[in-house]
């Protein structure tokens, strides 16, 4: 038996005493109960502060003003709608001056060209007048012979019945006639009157030689140049009246309730013209005269003839044309009618309307009331109410991106009132809004403590790894030994 001393790396590999654990196995053990710990005490602290967590301040109540929209009072009245259409400008009257006889065409006389103003029975044209004149000398020479024939004949007739008294024979009607020569009587009065007829004629054709205008008018334009041969009845000229233009106005059948004419009434309906083709601030006015049988074109608007007296301006002052615009045949022009018919109805600006026919009305207590009502006219800016609401009602004219029947409402100029607060449930949500940011911290601070507890696993996992290969080189020194 060997009795040798034990050397140091022996006594330090020996086992630990049965019933104890090693070294490691303690530390690892200390740290999962320190991990537990922890752990226990982060859950205690965050059930401690979930139930005495800050409540957020109570607020007061505090008072929302209802919103502010714009209204108008509205109020029965005489009203007539403003009516706006637009028309084409006509001429009342356009002639083309013609040629009655044939002839040769003299110059023009001066000032007769497009565009000049004339007066009525002035000359325009002449034909060459020398066949006509000599043709005017051979029907009253045709005439002369004739009469002379029948003074011959009166004559003649007189011997006859002398003759027919002395031989006082009593002779049957008819022969009667023929001896008192009442045949060649009767033939030469009828060519007397045949000369005279043709004379006549011939002063007539020699007249018409000269044409001349048959009304004051303007000339539009010349067909014809001098010294053309013509035959009867060729066209020379245009000519177009300057005493009065028409305006053919557009529109609807509904406008003609308010319209009065001066055919029917004897006094029309006062309309405003104007055209973008006049300086800023200049119009003309006319009168609606009449409504025609027929629709327009499309078969939709109805046509109001609307008279304008010295359309072109000619018969004011000086003075007064430089402002007076002059219409031309063929302008589009804008007409405002102002109706003197009217009745009690309430007027409101368009942004009142709303769909469906409604309006919103504010009541006396600040709340919105849905309204129908019958709308009479509705123009560009302006709608006129038939019936559907009350004097002294208010009118919502403002837009709202969310509208109820019964939101509370102010109008503009009111004193503000309360019509909302902020409930203690409100106040309630405030705290548990707070609650959760304080819960969130606490959750926060447990992320912490679950990262540590990870850390301590990890080094627990390092620890069994150590006391294994402790005990394995344990192991190995007991069986050497």
């Amino acid at each position: 038996m060997d009795h040798s001393p034990e050397t140091p790396a022996s006594s330090s590999a020996s086992p630990a005493p049965a019933g104890r654990p090693a070294p490691s196995s303690r530390r690892l053990i200390w740290m999962r109960l320190l991990a537990l710990i922890i752990l226990a005490l982060a859950i205690a602290l965050a059930a401690w502060w979930m139930n005495h967590r800050p409540g957020a301040p109570k607020r007061a109540p505090s008072e929302v003003p209802a919103p502010t929209v714009e209204v108008v009072t509205v109020s029965h009245a005489a009203n007539a709608p403003t009516l706006e259409g637009f028309g084409r400008v006509i001429a009342d009257r356009q002639t083309t001056v013609s040629t009655r006889v044939s002839g040769q065409l003299a110059p023009f006389p001066e000032g007769i060209e497009a565009g000049r103003e004339v007066r009525e029975n002035q000359l325009l044209a002449s034909l060459d007048r020398l066949d006509y004149q000599l043709a005017l000398r051979q029907a009253e020479a045709d005439l002369a012979t004739a009469e002379a024939s029948l003074a011959s004949e009166k004559g003649e007739q007189i011997r006859a019945a002398s003759e027919y008294k002395t031989f006082g024979r009593n002779l049957p009607a008819a022969q009667k006639a023929l001896v008192l020569r009442e045949p060649q009587l009767k033939s030469a009065q009828a060519a007397v009157e045949s000369a005279r007829a043709s004379r006549d004629q011939a002063k007539l054709n020699l007249a018409r030689t000269e044409i001349r205008a048959p009304y004051d008018g303007l000339i539009s334009e010349r067909l014809v140049g001098e010294g053309s041969d013509l035959n009867a009845f060729t066209d020379l000229l245009t000519l177009v009246a300057t005493d009065r233009f028409w305006v053919r106005l557009n529109l609807p059948q509904a406008d003609m309730e308010w319209l009065s004419t001066h055919a029917r009434d004897g006094q029309g309906t006062p309309v405003l013209l104007s055209s973008k083709a006049w300086p800023d601030g200049q119009h003309r006015r006319g009168e609606v005269w009449s409504v025609l049988p027929s629709l327009e074109d499309n078969g939709l608007l109805t046509q109001v003839m609307v008279a304008v007296e010295d359309p072109l301006a000619l018969n004011v002052s000086e003075e007064a044309r430089a402002s007076t615009p002059a219409l031309r045949i063929g302008d589009v022009v804008e007409a405002t009618l102002t109706p003197q018919r009217t009745a009690s109805l309430i007027e409101l600006p368009i942004s009142a309307l709303r769909s469906g026919q409604q309006v919103w009305v504010l009541t006396e207590d600040g709340h919105l009331e849905k309204r129908s009502v019958g709308v009479r006219h509705l123009g560009n800016d302006t709608l006129l109410v038939a019936d559907g609401l009350v004097d002294g009602e208010r009118v919502i004219t403002s837009s709202l991106s969310s509208v109820e029947a019964g939101m509370a409402l102010r109008a503009r100029g009111d004193t503000p009132t309360p019509t909302a607060k902020t409930t203690d449930a409100e106040a309630a949500d405030d705290k548990t809004t707070a609650g959760d940011k304080s819960t969130a911290t606490v959750e926060k601070d447990t992320a912490v403590v679950d990262k540590s507890t990870a850390a301590g696993d990890k080094n627990t996992a390092a620890a069994d790894k150590s006391a294994t290969v402790a005990n394995s080189n344990a192991t190995t020194t007991g069986s050497d030994s």
